[in-house]
């Protein structure tokens, strides 16, 4: 079930990668709920996929990748980096935290994203 779990969510990862929406109606239940750190939320598949498709309109996915995976009985908790550039040639980079929520057919309920620059300063360090 774990194993399961993570592929389910590298396919997600990889869907980002590849600019390729086609594996989402596998991935997460018709009523999912997306929430992005930021604060919006995406209600159900058709949000997501809308979403999805007008972020890779003017951005590129270069990096996201799977640092740790962490499961209770219903909920997996993935630490992750990812690397995006945008249109007009800005790169960001985040390291986050996603919490995911699985419903009895192993498909995501729902997402909750945290996310941290992952370019960080000690302003008093050294």
């Amino acid at each position: 079930m774990m194993r399961q779990r993570e592929e389910t969510i590298k396919v997600w990862f990889d869907m980002w990668l590849s600019d390729d929406v086609m594996p989402m109606n596998a991935l997460f239940t018709e009523d999912v709920v997306y929430t992005e750190c930021w604060g919006n939320q995406y209600f159900g598949k058709e949000e997501i996929g809308r979403w999805f498709q007008d972020w890779h309109k003017n951005n590129r996915m270069n990096i996201w990748k799977v640092n740790r995976f962490m499961h209770t009985e219903d909920k997996t908790f993935v630490e992750w980096h990812m690397e995006a550039l945008a249109k007009n040639g800005t790169t960001r980079w985040m390291d986050g935290v996603y919490i995911v929520e699985w419903d009895e057919n192993e498909q995501i309920k729902s997402l909750r994203e945290y996310g941290a620059n992952s370019r960080m300063i000690r302003p008093y360090g050294e």
